[in-house]
Formats: C-alpha cells, sequence, structure tokens
C-alpha cells in the first residue's frame, strides 16, 4: 500500500525518485538530521520552520541552486525541474562533481574527498553557527580554535599489555615516565600493545590510552576493547562481551580471531579494575 504523504512532503519525496538517491545520501550531503528533514518536509515551504542554512544546504543537496529554486519547482509541480534538459535524459552527474552554488562547505568537501557530514565534524563547527550573509559563504569560516585544549600528563606503564594471554604485571607508576595525552579524564594511562593479538585494530607496539572513569561512565560496551586487572594480579587487553544468558560474566575474545580463536569467560568477581581503551598515539614518521 503506497505510504501517503502531504503536497510539499510528496514534492520533496519524487524529487529524490527523480535523482536516483536515497534519503541517506541527501542527508549526508547536506549534513541535516532525519529530525531536520521532518520538519521541512511537513512544514509550510514558504514560511519553514528549519534554519536558512538547512534549508540552502537540502535545496543543494537536491540540485536546486537556491531554496527559492525548489520552491519554485514545486509551485510549478515539478519534481524534474533541472534535471532533465541540461543532461539531456541522462544520468545526473555525480554528488562529487555537481556545481557547490557558491556553498563553502559542499566546495571544500568536494575538494578533501570528505562528505560534507565529516567535514563539518572535523572542522568541529556547526551549520547554525555560520552568518547568513553570502559572502560569509564564499569561503569556509575556519576552525573553533576555543574548543582547543591542552594535552594532560598521564602515567605510562612500560611493560606491556597482552591480549593471548593473563600475564602478571606491575602497576606500580613511575612519575618519571608519563606521557601527554588528549583526554579530561583523570583516571588515565597508556601502555604499549605487546602481540598480535589484537591485529587488525591494535598493533604490536601500539600505545594505546586507556581510561577507568570512561568504563565507570558507560559501562561494558559489547565488542569495545578493554584493560582488565584480576584478582590474581594478572592483567589482558581483550574485547569484552557480556553473556545474554548470564549478566554477572564477560565473554573475552581477540580482534585476531584467526590466530586467536579461543574466548574466555571470566566472572565479575575476578576482575579488580576495567579501563577502556580510547585510543591509540601515533608517533610522525619522519
Amino acid at each position: 500500500m503506497p505510504m501517503y504523504r502531504e503536497g510539499f512532503s510528496q514534492f520533496l519525496h519524487d524529487r529524490r525518485v527523480a535523482l536516483g538517491r536515497r534519503w541517506k545520501r541527501i542527508l549526508s550531503d547536506a549534513y541535516l538530521s532525519r529530525a531536520t528533514l521532518h520538519r521541512i518536509r511537513h512544514g509550510d515551504p514558504y514560511q519553514p520552520i528549519a534554519e536558512i542554512d538547512s534549508l540552502r544546504s537540502l535545496a543543494n543537496a537536491l540540485d536546486f541552486p537556491t531554496w527559492a529554486d525548489l520552491v519554485a519547482a514545486y509551485e510549478a509541480k515539478d519534481p524534474r525541474a533541472g534535471i532533465d534538459s541540461p543532461n539531456n535524459g541522462k544520468e545526473p552527474p555525480a554528488p562529487e562533481k555537481r556545481n557547490s552554488n557558491g556553498d563553502a562547505v559542499l566546495a571544500l568537501s568536494t575538494a578533501l574527498n570528505l562528505t560534507p557530514t565529516e567535514l563539518v565534524r572535523r572542522l568541529g563547527i556547526s551549520p547554525a553557527s555560520i552568518p547568513h550573509d553570502h559572502e560569509a559563504h564564499e569561503f569556509p569560516t575556519g576552525l573553533q580554535s576555543n574548543l582547543k585544549r591542552p594535552a594532560r600528563n598521564v602515567p605510562h606503564f612500560t611493560s606491556g599489555i597482552a591480549a593471548s594471554r593473563r600475564v602478571e604485571k606491575l602497576e606500580d607508576e613511575d612519575f618519571q615516565s608519563r606521557r601527554p595525552a588528549d583526554t579530561l579524564d583523570e583516571r588515565a594511562f597508556t601502555i604499549p600493545v605487546d602481540g598480535d593479538c589484537q591485529e587488525p585494530v591494535w598493533h604490536n607496539g601500539d600505545i594505546v590510552l586507556f581510561s577507568y572513569d570512561a568504563y565507570e561512565r558507560e559501562g561494558i560496551q559489547p565488542g569495545k576493547s578493554y584493560y582488565l586487572a584480576f584478582s590474581d594480579g594478572t592483567t589482558t587487553f581483550k574485547r569484552v562481551f557480556v553473556d545474554p544468558a548470564d549478566p554477572h560474566v564477560y565473554i573475552l575474545r581477540c580482534w585476531n580471531i584467526d590466530k586467536y580463536p579461543d574466548e574466555r569467560r571470566v566472572h565479575f568477581s575476578e576482575v579488580v579494575r576495567i579501563a577502556r581503551a580510547v585510543c591509540k598515539q601515533v608517533a610522525p614518521l619522519e
């Protein structure tokens, strides 16, 4: 049974079909959320309830130069406006080759071969924070330097952490051995990976930043990698899952299951400390 849509929502749907794209791709190109799309589709196209940047971005993603052009096509009941004649019935140009229509985010994302969504995430700016005047859109507005923060020195343990086995490691902190890390967590530390058990995600020798605070905030996130210290003094580095049949049992697995297929089951009472692997520190190649 076909889905009923209101007039304007139906027009946007027909335009998407005419372009041969999924909403997921259009939302990515327009760096919009589904909630914003819903407000636009079910609002008044003449007095839209979404912010002006969202309207401009959606119009561009639907291959209209401006929001006014989109509304004009809606009034003409022509969801294929601008599609048929310029291309003589051919496939519409690929998104990466479309005119950015003066949109700095689209232009820069094309040049960097990134989706607009990923570019905005990396820049750390929101579309709503961009000025609305036309000249401001000729170039990206820049990074939000006020969000920069200094690195913290955290304890660094040189003994290494292995995943293929539980090994006895000393955790006495050496205050002379510390490394800068990008974290606000107070209880964090770094330690190198010992062995190939966690490849291809974590390689032998990688310096991994672990956080006890991250674990306490989130609990166990199934499939994430964790440092575990046990009551018998041993430690390990594993992907952790909670047994669905018994929430008090952890299932420990390596990433490198081809070489280390066996999984281990431990009761939570055996574990005295858990820290989540947050990121790895990569040294520049010179």
